[in-house]
C-alpha cells in the first residue's frame, strides 16, 4: 500500500486516503464507493473535498477515483488536475474519452468484504 506524505492529516482524510491506497493498478472507483467502505455513507462530496487536499504529486493513486457516472470531473476549477487525472488513467491502460468517460463498468474495483467499515451511523 502506498504511504501517505507526513502531513497533518484529519481523521476522516487518513481514512480516505488509506482505502485509495488500495485500489489497484488499472481499477476504477467512484467518489461514493469510498465513501461506503470507510463507513461514510452518503459523504461522496467529502471523499472529493479530502482527495482535493493531497499535495501533488502523491503516493495515493487519486486518479483512480471517479464521479458516479464513470467520468473525471472536468472544469477550470480543478485547476489542471483532471487533466493530469486523465493522462495517469491512460499510463495505467484505462481508455479516457475526450469528455471525460471511463469504462468504469470494466474497470470497477470490486473490494473484499474485510475492507468494509461498519457505517459510523449504526448505534
Amino acid at each position: 500500500m502506498p504511504r501517505v506524505a507526513a502531513v497533518k492529516e484529519r481523521p476522516f482524510d487518513a481514512r480516505v486516503y488509506a482505502m485509495v491506497g488500495r485500489i489497484p493498478h488499472g481499477q476504477l472507483a467512484t467518489y461514493g464507493q469510498v465513501a461506503e467502505l470507510i463507513g461514510a455513507y452518503g459523504c461522496a462530496r467529502q471523499v472529493g473535498w479530502a482527495l482535493r487536499r493531497l499535495p501533488l504529486p502523491s503516493d495515493v493513486p487519486w486518479q483512480r477515483v471517479v464521479n458516479a457516472q464513470g467520468r473525471i470531473a472536468m472544469g477550470p476549477g480543478r485547476e489542471g488536475s483532471d487533466w493530469i487525472q486523465r493522462e495517469l488513467l491512460l499510463v495505467e491502460g484505462i481508455a479516457v474519452a475526450a469528455d471525460g468517460r471511463l469504462p468504469l463498468a470494466r474497470h470497477r474495483w470490486r473490494p473484499p468484504l474485510e475492507l468494509v467499515e461498519p457505517s459510523c451511523t449504526k448505534e
